[in-house]
């Protein structure tokens, strides 16, 4: 052990207090971190609401068009439209479900993990749903035009 370097040793330099504007940035920037899964819950809100409607427009306007005697040319693809549509909303549910974290009340790093680990999971799951719409509804205008 004859290579060891000492030790550094770290002075504490006076601690200048915060202005008012860096307060309240950081105030700010806090609840900012804070209301970010609340605002993704407000998008899976209104994902819902698209998810619930366009599955149902398409089947009203498609009984509308088709009549009652019409036969589908490939029902293969609405089926998988509409499973992709059930999967957006399966996992839109699923980013509102609450999740049990484990943290220590004093530990501002924990506290600061659990929030971006919330925000983290419903971005996730609400981007899964919206690809999955998406595809649906790329297979329902798709599912008009093959014959």
């Amino acid at each position: 052990m004859e290579n060891q370097t000492p030790p550094h040793e770290i002075e504490a330099q006076a601690a200048i207090p915060l202005s008012k504007v860096d307060e309240t940035l950081m105030e700010s920037f806090a609840k900012d971190v804070a209301a970010q899964a609340t605002r993704l819950d407000d998008l899976a809100k209104q994902l819902i609401t698209l998810e619930i409607a366009v599955p149902g427009i398409y089947a009203a306007i498609l009984k509308l068009v088709s009549g009652e005697k019409a036969t589908l040319d490939n029902p293969l693809i609405l089926l998988f439209a509409f499973i992709a549509w059930l999967l957006a909303l399966g996992w839109t549910l699923a980013s509102l479900l609450p999740q049990r974290y484990e943290i220590d009340m004093d530990s501002f790093t924990e506290i600061q993990h659990y929030f971006s680990d919330s925000a983290r999971r419903k971005l996730r799951l609400l981007s899964l749903a919206c690809m999955s719409s998406f595809f649906g509804i790329c297979l329902a205008v798709l599912s008009m035009f093959i014959k």
